[in-house]
């Protein structure tokens, strides 16, 4: 994510809080949840293809940032 400096990161272990889950309806993890002012754009869980969510972010951040 060193590529993507407007992006704000965050991280959640659902075992610490359990409401989580259900906030976002995750059945697996890990889940990658991106947000673009507030709307779920992209939803990675379980086995995650680094190059295919690259590709996701990138476009979205070309989209948005410029």
């Amino acid at each position: 994510m060193e590529d993507y400096p407007a992006v704000k990161l965050g991280h959640v272990n659902a075992d610490e809080v359990q409401e989580i889950a259900g906030s976002f309806t995750i059945f697996t993890v890990p889940v990658i949840l991106v947000f673009v002012e507030g709307q779920e754009y992209v939803r990675e869980a379980r086995i995650v293809h680094m190059d295919l969510f690259n590709q996701k972010i990138n476009k979205i951040y070309k989209n948005l940032i410029g």
